[in-house]
């Protein structure tokens, strides 16, 4: 369900913006990861926010 929600942000912002996504647990982050690289965006950054709870931050510039 992640990433039909990462799918509608991405949809709704303009060409050349930056999006930031927080999400938590591996497993959704490899989805959307997956996902930014099949609809073939920029991620600008990757990053673990924090080890024990699993939250990580990807920016996406979208192309």
């Amino acid at each position: 369900m992640t990433t039909v929600y990462v799918r509608l942000a991405l949809d709704r912002t303009p060409v050349a913006q930056t999006l930031e996504i927080v999400l938590k647990g591996k497993e959704p982050h490899d989805n959307v990861i997956r996902l930014l690289k099949t609809l073939q965006q920029e991620i600008v950054q990757e990053a673990v926010l924090d080890e024990q709870e699993l939250l990580y931050r990807i920016i996406v510039n979208k192309s």
